[in-house]
C-alpha cells in the first residue's frame, strides 16, 4: 500500500467487486484515504464512501439481539467475514481474540465489538504499521520481536519474518485488525445467526 501502483491496483480491485471493502483491516483503509498521492487519496475516497455512524449502525442491530439465530446459518456467516482472523473449531485462524473469551460477556457486548471493533482493543490485538526499506507496507499484529527479526501476523494465517535491518520504521495504529464495516450489507436475521454461531461455536483446535 506505500507503492501507488500497486495501492491503485488494490483500489480497482475493490472497486471492481474481486475484493470486499469488508476483507480490508480498518487500519489500512485509513492508510489509503490518507495517502500522499493524490490519485491514490481520491480513488480510496471514491471506493470507501463515509461509513454511518458506528452507534447508529450498533443500533440498527439492536433489534437482532430479541431474534432467535440459527448456529448452523451463523457459521456461513462466520466462514464469509469471519474466518480470516478467528479460529472455531477447526475452522478459520487464529489472529484475533478467542471466541471463548469474547462470548462470556454477552450478546449485547458481543454485538457491539462485532459493529464496533476499534471501541476497546486490547494490547495485544492494536495493529502496526509496519514499512521496510524495500519500500513495502504490512498491517499486521507483532507476533514476535527479538534483537534481529519482527514476526508479523496477518489475516488468513500469513507470517512475514523481517530482518530489523530492513524495518524503516514501526507505528501503532490505535486500532484492531478488524474492519469496521464488517456488519455492511448484513440484515438482523443474519447478524442474530452470527452471534448465536458465536456463542456456541467449537472451542477452536
Amino acid at each position: 500500500t506505500t507503492r501507488p501502483d500497486r495501492a491503485q491496483a488494490l483500489l480497482k480491485a475493490v472497486e471492481a467487486g474481486a475484493i470486499k471493502p469488508a476483507e480490508l483491516p480498518a487500519a489500512t483503509v485509513k492508510f489509503l484515504q490518507s495517502s500522499k498521492d493524490k490519485a491514490v487519496a481520491a480513488l480510496a475516497a471514491r471506493v470507501f464512501p463515509p461509513a454511518p455512524k458506528p452507534a447508529d449502525v450498533l443500533k440498527s442491530f439492536q433489534p437482532a439481539l430479541d431474534l432467535r439465530g440459527d448456529a448452523a446459518r451463523g457459521k456461513a456467516v462466520f466462514m464469509e467475514r469471519c474466518a480470516a482472523c478467528h479460529r472455531a473449531g477447526t475452522d478459520g485462524f487464529a489472529l484475533g481474540p478467542d471466541f471463548v473469551t469474547v462470548r462470556t460477556a454477552g450478546k449485547e457486548k458481543l454485538l457491539a465489538s462485532i459493529v464496533m471493533p476499534n471501541a476497546e482493543i486490547a494490547p495485544q490485538f492494536i495493529a502496526f504499521q509496519v514499512d521496510t526499506k524495500d519500500d513495502e507496507s504490512y498491517t499486521a499484529l507483532i507476533g514476535n520481536e527479538t534483537p534481529s527479526n519482527v514476526t508479523l501476523r496477518m489475516a488468513n494465517g500469513q507470517e512475514v519474518t523481517l530482518p530489523r535491518v530492513k524495518v524503516k520504521g514501526m507505528k501503532s495504529s490505535g486500532q484492531s485488525l478488524m474492519p469496521e464495516n464488517l456488519a455492511a450489507g448484513l440484515t438482523q436475521p443474519a447478524m442474530a445467526d452470527l452471534i448465536e454461531f458465536v456463542l456456541t461455536a467449537p472451542a477452536p483446535k
